[in-house]
């Protein structure tokens, strides 16, 4: 009996011995913290010739999402509109899907200067920011006693890759 036990120990320990170990299994990476490049497409954005409305155009694609969004928006810029793009709050622009929303705003700097505008995307609630650079943002004065008659536009590539994802949301 014993030496049943000792054979069946003996061939179950070679057995072992003798297995290919497993590899630990390699750790994942975490792609929501690394969404990859939002890619926009035709951007366009320019105040309308005599008047204080702006019209927004792009198309969106990301890594995580397989279809080409477009987006647009048509907004009044009041007043202020006479030498800048319209802010584009939250919902204020629209695309032809629910899982992409997105933000323009053009801050202003002193009365005569402008600073830069930040664009922010946000697809399946992963926010990418691009900073437009304010000479970017074209002004064309056509008659000085009419603010109004100021041609406004984006003047920037057409094309484009959002690659900033901050942390914070703000």
């Amino acid at each position: 009996m014993k030496s049943t036990i000792f054979s069946f120990t003996t061939t179950v320990l070679a057995g072992l011995c003798a297995a290919t170990p497993v590899p630990a299994a390699a750790p994942q990476a975490d792609t929501a913290a690394t969404p990859g490049p939002y890619h926009i497409s035709g951007f366009f954005a320019s105040k309308a010739h005599l008047s204080s409305y702006c019209r927004f155009e792009f198309n969106v694609t990301a890594p995580s999402f397989p279809d080409v969004v477009s987006c647009s928006a048509y907004l009044d810029t009041g007043f202020s509109g006479a030498t800048w793009l319209a802010y584009v709050y939250e919902g204020a622009g629209n695309c032809n899907s629910d899982a992409v929303t997105w933000t323009f705003w053009h801050p202003r700097g002193a009365e005569t200067d402008r600073n830069d505008a930040v664009f922010n995307v946000t697809v399946e609630g992963v926010k990418g920011r691009y900073v437009v650079p304010k000479g970017d943002i074209v002004v064309v004065l056509n008659e000085e006693g009419n603010p109004f008659d100021n041609d406004v536009y984006y003047g920037g590539p057409k094309e484009f890759d959002i690659a900033e994802f901050p942390a914070d949301e703000e």
